[in-house]
């Protein structure tokens, strides 16, 4: 019954911030090569002709930083100087509820990264929506969008592939923020269906992360569902802060043909999601 009430209370608190939020049906992106929103290209693979930009630096397959972290839409106290700690840090970041603010665009050309956003919605003419960002910039991006079956605003998810160095080999770093408030598990499971057709005629290296609003036992089956069909790998925590609704987990970080060195759960008061940070190799004998 609590977890019901708590439920509720989420979501009309959500319906009262709708009124200032407006949304394209359309995937629109944004990225550091342009202000003005694009559309973003469709994942399926009959029409994904990777213009690969063969001077576009790579990965280093010995030391992939690797970060993911839900950011609240930067309404956390001193969330520049945790976000700039970990830039300093990482080579790659998948973020969910970026808010594209001036200080969000400062602070990723200060660092000098590539990223490029997946719009879900504007907020007070600020887009906000998933971002990936990386030391590099990737070589092919894709994305889609799905509606919340109540509230009507879209979660996006975003799908960009990224050069290694000495390697023929090509990352997929995809990033997800999973829809909140279903009656069931078929929208919810449809989504992660989308997320499945855009990722699965990749055979290289992988990592699925993101915001899953896995917050019941039935989320996390359909989770696990993906994970397996993707031979994907889960990291294991001695403790695990990560952050649970419900007593459930998430946010997540999977991957394939990678090897974790090293990872951590930050915990921060600057959002409502604690950061996940993983140090990678490439698992594939470089040439």
């Amino acid at each position: 019954m609590l977890n019901k009430a708590l439920y509720l209370i989420s979501l009309l608190s959500f319906l009262a911030l709708t009124s200032c939020i407006s949304f394209s049906k359309n995937n629109q992106s944004i990225s550091n090569f342009s202000n003005i929103s694009t559309e973003l290209h469709s994942c399926n693979l009959a029409n994904s002709s990777y213009a690969f930009n063969k001077k576009i630096p790579g990965l280093n397959p010995d030391n992939i930083a690797f970060l993911n972290w839900n950011i609240y839409k930067g309404n956390g106290d001193h969330w520049q100087d945790d976000l700039s700690s970990f830039a300093t840090n990482h080579h790659l970041m998948t973020i969910q509820e970026a808010n594209l603010s001036t200080q969000m665009a400062e602070l990723l050309q200060k660092n000098n990264f590539g990223w490029i956003m997946n719009t879900a919605f504007h907020s007070k003419n600020i887009a906000t929506g998933v971002m990936n960002i990386a030391s590099t910039h990737a070589i092919y991006s894709c994305g889609f969008k799905v509606n919340e079956p109540f509230i009507r605003i879209p979660k996006a998810a975003l799908v960009s592939y990224y050069f290694i160095e000495g390697s023929e080999e090509t990352l997929l770093v995809a990033n997800i923020h999973g829809i909140n408030f279903t009656p069931g598990i078929n929208s919810y499971h449809n989504q992660l269906n989308n997320l499945y057709n855009a990722v699965k005629h990749h055979e290289g290296p992988m990592i699925i992360a993101g915001d899953f609003n896995s917050w019941s036992d039935n989320r996390m089956l359909a989770v696990n569902e993906l994970v397996k069909i993707l031979a994907l790998s889960k990291l294991e925590y001695t403790v695990n802060n990560k952050t649970h609704i419900f007593g459930k987990s998430i946010d997540h970080v999977f991957y394939r043909q990678l090897t974790p060195l090293k990872h951590h759960v930050h915990q921060v008061s600057s959002s409502d999601h604690n950061p996940i940070s993983v140090t990678f190799k490439l698992k594939f004998k470089t040439l």
